[in-house]
């Protein structure tokens, strides 16, 4: 039982450690150059939720997201350190402690294309770890259709690294185009749905 319990608690340590350092990295980017979007039209043109556009990758405009994670994170460090020195809490805690972990990344509202590789909420992908990309058609059947009128039959771009994939709604061909153009610039291969290669 001891061995399940310190395999919990190197769990723990080890999630919000990754947690910490995809946050903190996606801060440091967010002061690199950003190449897409520029401008509040571009912004106005994609999107991390049908309903919202995106704000722009600054500190002001993410301030909110920013303390939220940030607090959210101390939370876990101190209920991890009460727990485990102080109160010795049972370790199923712990677990209920994590689940919220997984919804961080929604906590700040941006997508952007820096110097280096791509902002999506709170985590930085280098462009050297994006395996490939596609854009899906936001049809009847896709799970966003509905949401927003802004948002019907447009696209989601997919971005699949080697430990998941991430995504945007665009709004526009216009951006569809621009964002097409600078991921075929870093070389990153574009999958094609059978559909889309059917019209």
């Amino acid at each position: 039982m001891e061995l399940f319990i310190l395999f919990i608690r190197i769990l723990f340590v080890v999630i919000t450690f990754v947690y910490s350092y995809h946050f903190i990295l996606a801060l440091v980017k967010m002061k690199q150059r950003i190449i897409l979007p520029t401008s509040e039209k571009e912004l106005a043109m994609i999107r991390k939720y049908p309903e919202k556009m995106i704000h722009a990758p600054t500190y002001t405009k993410q301030k909110n997201g920013i303390i939220m994670y940030a607090l959210f994170l101390s939370y876990m460090i101190i209920m991890f350190i009460l727990g485990s020195y102080f109160l010795d809490f049972y370790w199923t805690l712990y677990l209920l402690f994590i689940l919220p972990v997984f919804h961080l990344s929604n906590l700040l509202n941006m997508f952007a294309f820096t110097q280096d590789g791509v902002l999506c909420g709170a985590r930085f992908v280098p462009w050297k770890k994006i395996k490939s990309f596609e854009f899906v058609r936001i049809d009847i059947n896709h799970r966003y259709y509905g949401f927003s009128k802004e948002v019907n039959d447009q696209y989601e771009l997919k971005i699949k690294t080697r430990s998941g994939t991430f995504s945007c709604i665009v709004t526009s061909n216009e951006m569809k185009e621009r964002l097409r153009f600078f991921l075929d610039q870093q070389k990153i291969a574009e999958l094609h749905l059978e559909k889309d290669i059917l019209y």
